[in-house]
């Protein structure tokens, strides 16, 4: 006699012989599946710097923010290869925003076409494209409006220091 029982949860198989040997076998079977989701947030206590995602940034002209130093990544040393940054800038409706620049070394080429820092939009200028290694003293950019776009883009050639820059809002 044979008999054979089935469940979802165990299969039990028992053969009963009759001789002078009698013989059971049971064989039990479970088979489990775990799925294991995990999710990690990251969560900076700075914020965006500009490079690691773009920078908002807002400068009170009546108040201590009215001042802002921004440099390009590793300022004095040399950039990377491949950065962008992206920063905009704003201030009140009736505030203007004026870039400094203390320094700049970036990359020449032909339409500033390889490594560049534009800005937009500024007055005389409109949109501004800055590549090279001079700039002259005292050299300076003023917001049309209350906001000002700055960007710093390099290739994946020659990398030179970049530039630090100090924005005011009045």
């Amino acid at each position: 006699t044979t008999t054979t029982t089935t469940t979802t949860t165990s299969t039990t198989t028992t053969t009963t012989t009759t001789t002078t040997t009698t013989t059971t076998t049971t064989t039990t079977s479970t088979t489990t599946t775990t799925t294991t989701t995990t999710t990690t947030t990251t969560t900076s206590s700075e914020g965006c710097n500009g490079c690691d995602c773009p920078a908002d940034i807002y400068m009170d002209p009546n108040g201590s923010s009215n001042i802002l130093k921004i440099e390009s990544p590793n300022f004095p040393s040399k950039y990377n290869n491949n950065d962008f940054c992206e920063w905009t800038v704003t201030t009140d409706s009736d505030a203007r925003i004026t870039m400094v620049f203390d320094s700049f070394k970036v990359q020449g080429s032909s339409r500033c076409s390889k490594d560049y820092l534009y800005l937009g939009k500024v007055a005389r200028y409109g949109r501004v494209k800055m590549c090279g290694l001079r700039m002259p003293s005292n050299f300076s950019l003023r917001s049309i409006k209350n906001k000002l776009i700055i960007r710093f883009v390099s290739d994946a050639s020659k990398v030179k220091t970049g530039f630090s820059a100090i924005l005011t809002a009045a």
